[in-house]
């Protein structure tokens, strides 16, 4: 056929759409197939945003740490060193003590409590009581807005980190899934799978570290003028009580009666103000994104040398010569 004559050939035209139809159906099925896996982080964005959502809202999470985080926690612990189906006889009770002294700074020898004397029933009750306690008395010694207001910072400082390496780890998933198929298994049905389970442990780590932080937490009284630590200022810090790594608290600094001080300090407000220093400078990126770097315009002088029509011009625009001043050369 020559150049420039229009195709009426009635088979060549149903050729051409057969192919553009069976395109347009590859694309759709790729991007089908891209929402069913953004779908899954949809889910799971919801998940920790709504969580984040609470929290810049001020809501309490007194209960939702102690009945959830807490309980959870210690029914784990309980079931890896005193199971269910083991004898007394058994169970690890020193690997136990370890893990509670561990994670809450508990001593729970030296708070009463005998393993060898209760059923697994009495003994998760007998800790959990304790842990109650050491909270409350923590809550007390800086005061029930003070502990609301750690509470919220620390659980977004720690869902904040979880969630960027979450989301880290999930991309290198995404990208070698496909190879999956080679195997015989569905890539999206695996991608779902182990997704979950990366999200299951991101929150788990979550809730082990936001325990972590609230009951290991060192409360300190700092002067108002100067840095130094009085000798009668109540303070709390570890490594101080009968046992290492145990919160115990001076008392000395507390008035006449016996309330505890105002100003109340604790070791983790550098967490906090690292915080929100982050959050100030992310802010302050997503603002300049998008403006681009703001380049000063330096003039050019030229001394008796021609200018060319490409050069920049001379008055310092930044526009070449034959847009600005050589325009109507």
């Amino acid at each position: 056929m020559e150049e420039g004559i229009p195709i009426e050939s009635r088979l060549i035209t149903r050729r051409i759409e057969a192919a553009q139809k069976a395109v347009e159906g590859q694309n759709f099925e790729a991007r089908k197939h891209l929402l069913e896996y953004d779908d899954v982080m949809n889910k799971q964005r919801t998940a920790v945003y709504g969580l984040r959502r609470r929290l810049l809202e001020g809501l309490d999470q007194k209960d939702l740490i102690i009945e959830d985080y807490v309980s959870s926690l210690l029914g784990e612990i309980l079931e890896k060193f005193c199971p269910h189906k083991a004898h007394v006889d058994d169970w690890d009770l020193k690997g136990l003590k370890d893990a509670i002294f561990t994670r809450f700074g508990v001593d729970i020898y030296a708070e009463g409590v005998k393993p060898e004397e209760m059923s697994r029933q009495e003994l998760g009750d007998a800790i959990f009581e304790k842990l109650k306690e050491r909270y409350d008395a923590k809550e007390q010694l800086i005061g029930a807005e003070a502990m609301r207001y750690h509470e919220r910072m620390i659980m977004l400082s720690v869902i904040d980190a979880q969630w960027k390496d979450h989301l880290l780890s999930m991309d290198h998933l995404k990208e070698g899934i496909g190879l999956r198929g080679y195997g015989q298994h569905d890539p999206l049905v695996e991608y779902k799978r182990e997704s979950f389970d990366m999200f299951e442990e991101m929150m788990q780590r979550f809730q082990e570290e936001t325990a972590r932080y609230l009951y290991l937490m060192q409360v300190l009284e700092r002067p108002p003028d100067s840095g130094a630590m009085p000798g009668g200022a109540p303070e709390a810090r570890l490594g101080q009580g009968p046992e290492a790594g145990v919160p115990s608290v001076i008392t000395g600094g507390r008035g006449g009666n016996g309330r505890p001080p105002r100003q109340v300090a604790t070791s983790v407000d550098e967490i906090e103000e690292a915080f929100q220093r982050r959050k100030k400078r992310e802010l302050e990126q997503a603002r300049m994104a998008g403006s681009g770097d703001m380049q000063t315009v330096q003039q050019v002088v030229r001394s008796g040398e021609k200018v060319g029509r490409n050069d920049p011009c001379t008055c310092g625009s930044g526009k070449k010569y034959k847009k600005c001043c050589g325009a109507g050369a």
